[in-house]
């Protein structure tokens, strides 16, 4: 998928960007850009689909999105529009070579230029170095002139000596695509993140990308490398799972609310992605 390139304008008076922002499903849309981003979700929950890889975002999590590397926040129905829930966001965005292009083969770096390299797949920060992250990334947005360069290194330097992170998704390997393959791609994804808890038929889904149902299997398949109902399946399972957290619904009674039309193939389809039945995985997180 060529996802769409965003240029980020940090302005004249400083050399990278760090703020905090509502309402920040205004601008979703499959995109890449140049700088790394460090984000923090104070408020607002949704999907994130980054590189190949799909996960249910919350209030609390931080990630770190590499250069380059392709994704599309999804706040939920309910966090969008009139009288919709409080969604506000956390954020440095830098280019790793705005300290001039040599500062990171420095050997002293040489922890922070694997950080970001790593990165490059998308980092979910976990544990103590996400408490510890949320600190610095407040005390980051706040500071001014020379502070904010040290902050941001205290920053990296707190990420790249931290064994408490998922990497997120398989290596990305940039790709180029016509631009109406970005468009096609961005229209599916918008039509699947809003109508996935309801029967979607794929003739549907292909006359949307303006593709027959072949055509638009394989065109989906060669740009995301997973099938078009496995990743609708992964979308749904993901829901699942919040809702499982939630625990205000029966295990059924979340079935149905996902997207799954029959008990028995929700079973199915949640132990093929998450290898665990949902009574099991509700056991496991409430613990």
């Amino acid at each position: 998928m060529k996802p769409q390139l965003l240029k980020i304008s940090s302005g004249p008076a400083i050399s990278f960007t760090a703020r905090q922002i509502d309402h920040p499903y205004l601008n979703s849309s499959w995109h890449y850009h140049p700088e790394i981003e460090l984000l923090h979700v104070i408020e607002g929950e949704g999907t994130l689909l980054v590189g190949d890889a799909i996960m249910q975002f919350k209030a609390g999590d931080v990630l770190l999105i590499g250069a380059h590397l392709p994704h599309y926040w999804r706040f939920y129905e309910n966090y969008i529009g009139n009288n919709a829930l409080p969604a506000q966001v956390a954020y440095v965005q830098f280019c790793d070579n705005f300290w001039g292009k040599d500062f990171l083969l420095l050997p002293e770096n040489n922890a922070i230029k694997l950080l970001l390299d790593k990165a490059k797949r998308g980092m979910y920060i976990q544990g103590s170095t996400a408490a510890k992250t949320i600190q610095w990334l407040s005390k980051l947005i706040v500071s001014e002139q020379t502070e904010r360069i040290i902050v941001l290194l205290q920053l990296l330097q707190l990420l790249a000596n931290s064994q408490e992170y998922l990497l997120l998704s398989s290596v990305y390997q940039e790709q180029h695509f016509e631009a109406i393959e970005n468009e096609r791609i961005n229209v599916v994804y918008k039509y699947l993140l809003t109508h996935f808890k309801n029967k979607i038929y794929l003739h549907q889904v292909a006359a949307i990308a303006n593709l027959t149902p072949n055509s638009f299997c394989r065109f989906f398949k060669a740009k995301t490398k997973k099938s078009f109902s496995l990743f609708l399946i992964e979308i749904r399972v993901g829901y699942a799972c919040k809702l499982l957290l939630e625990n205000n619904l029966s295990i059924k009674q979340i079935c149905y609310a996902s997207g799954f039309n029959s008990f028995t193939n929700f079973n199915k389809q949640f132990k093929s992605v998450t290898g665990k039945l949902p009574s099991s995985y509700q056991k496991q997180v409430a613990h």
